[in-house]
């Protein structure tokens, strides 16, 4: 796996991740902040992403997902 595939691979992850997020957020906030292990603050502000947003962010070459 070159270089390329694996910056393909972890944008594909963060997108994932943050539109799980996302919707977890928007179901049940209390659950999804518990679970997810953020702030209310933080989870506020994934809710008010925009699908432009949320490309821009899940761009990066870096995980925004961690294990707990």
């Amino acid at each position: 796996m070159n270089t390329n595939q694996v910056h393909d691979e972890i944008r594909e992850i963060n997108l994932s991740y943050m539109m799980l997020a996302q919707q977890m957020i928007r179901s049940d906030k209390a659950s999804a902040i518990f679970r997810l292990g953020i702030s209310e603050e933080l989870a506020e502000l994934i809710d008010g992403l925009s699908p432009a947003q949320m490309l821009k962010m899940t761009g990066s070459n870096m995980l925004l997902c961690r294990f707990r």
